[in-house]
């Protein structure tokens, strides 16, 4: 089974490139968005549980997220999204 997949099928939909692989049964995705670096390093807990690694929500500093990892990843990337959206309307009304 690939791991990651959620995060995976979301990049996939938006057309962005990463690079993904495994390790010792853990998934691994890097990336590059507006020309900064971001990893996701799943990892295993003791109890068998999964979380991750990541910078997406700082990209100079690593977070760990368990639970629903993918999702609270997800949900960092969208405000990315969204912020994006807004500045780029604030922008466009300020050109009239």
């Amino acid at each position: 089974m690939e791991r990651l997949e959620k995060i995976r099928e979301y990049m996939e939909g938006k057309g962005w490139s990463f690079t993904y692989r495994e390790d010792d049964g853990c998934g691994i995705i890097e990336f590059l968005y507006r020309d900064r670096s971001y990893h996701i390093w799943e990892f295993r807990e003791d109890d068998g549980s999964y979380g991750a690694e990541s910078n997406v929500r700082t990209c100079g500093r690593m977070e760990d997220y368990v639970g629903d990892y993918q999702q609270q990843i997800l949900d960092i990337i969208e405000d990315w999204l969204r912020e994006e959206r807004k500045n780029a309307a604030r922008d466009a009304d300020r050109q009239w």
